[in-house]
């Protein structure tokens, strides 16, 4: 082992924690007024994804086409649509509010009053079908895999305990754990975080005690689609816009909200820092020359093993499918 390297993966794990902690918050909302896994938010992580580089990106000569659309053969394709080069604020805020509409539109349908009380393995394939549905959409847009687009947040960087880290994953990793803090909050303390939890627990007795479960629901898929689209967008300035990337990211996301019980947001930041260093160990050669497979068996078997043991020392905080089981 090489603890010389200890004080920057724990910085590094630290600050790049943020990439993470978006989709957990949105599955765990989601979660907690349907019942359900929302794979949707890794579809409009795509959508959020792929429409931040489409609406910021700028690019002098011929190297990626300023189209937007291609549908067609190869030999005589369709294009529609120009790039308009937003600046990459503007951008994130026109994918937030797509991501937001998305999400409002998902919500609104699957909380409907006769689908929300069908079986969450139906309620759960809905999801995976809009999911696909999305990822395939994305498909058509004429996106540069490999060419990154800038930050919301500008360029600049900042030496921190000699290593150097972007004011983007700053801002990242602040906003991460302000949201955490707000919303877990917003959710134990405040009015709607009661009707939010009453739906959760029954919600046929909560339609029933007057509770407007497709407008609650609609607001809170809206507000979690928003936050899926965003972590798209920020997760796409590190590691450029692959649907396949934010599967990846919504799969971890998944993990990391199952260490939280399915609704503990504080609880999935904190599983979130603890991957994001375990991961950066690993890569940054912490225990020596590990080889990627043996790298990915540790880190997903590690994360695995955590959700395990958080389940059974915490069965009465941790929100199961007994009730509805798939």
């Amino acid at each position: 082992m090489h603890f010389s390297l200890l004080g920057e993966v724990l910085l590094i794990g630290l600050i790049n924690a943020g990439l993470y902690g978006f989709l957990p918050i949105s599955i765990i909302l989601s979660y907690r007024i349907s019942r359900t896994i929302a794979f949707v938010h890794a579809g409009i992580a795509a959508v959020g994804s792929m429409a931040y580089w489409l609406l910021v990106v700028r690019v002098s000569g011929a190297y990626v086409p300023d189209f937007i659309f291609e549908i067609g053969s190869s030999r005589n394709p369709a294009t529609w649509g120009h790039r308009p080069e937003l600046p990459p604020l503007v951008g994130l805020a026109v994918v937030v509010a797509l991501g937001g509409a998305i999400g409002g539109l998902y919500g609104a349908g699957i909380m409907s009053r006769r689908i929300a009380m069908l079986p969450v393995l139906v309620l759960t394939i809905a999801s995976l079908g809009v999911m696909m549905g999305l990822i395939g959409t994305v498909g058509y847009l004429n996106v540069e895999p490999d060419l990154f687009p800038p930050s919301p947040f500008g360029s600049a960087s900042y030496g921190i305990g000699g290593v150097t880290v972007t004011r983007h994953e700053l801002v990242t990793l602040a906003v991460v754990a302000a949201l955490s803090i707000l919303l877990a909050v917003l959710l134990t303390r405040t009015h709607a975080g009661l009707v939010i939890r009453a739906l959760a627990d029954d919600q046929e007795a909560g339609i029933w005690c007057g509770v407007r479960l497709r407008r609650i629901g609609t607001l809170v898929y809206a507000g979690s689609g928003a936050l899926s689209a965003l972590a798209g967008a920020l997760v796409t300035v590190h590691v450029g816009a692959d649907p396949g990337d934010m599967i990846l990211l919504f799969l971890v996301g998944l993990g990391l909200a199952s260490v939280g019980g399915m609704r503990s947001l504080p609880l999935t930041f904190c599983g979130a820092v603890v991957f994001s260093v375990l991961q950066t160990a690993l890569i940054a050669g912490l225990f020596g020359d590990v080889r990627r497979d043996v790298a990915g068996l540790v880190l997903y078997g590690s994360l695995l093993l955590v959700i395990v043991i958080a389940a059974r020392v915490s069965r009465d905080r941790v929100f199961l499918l007994e009730r509805q089981s798939l």
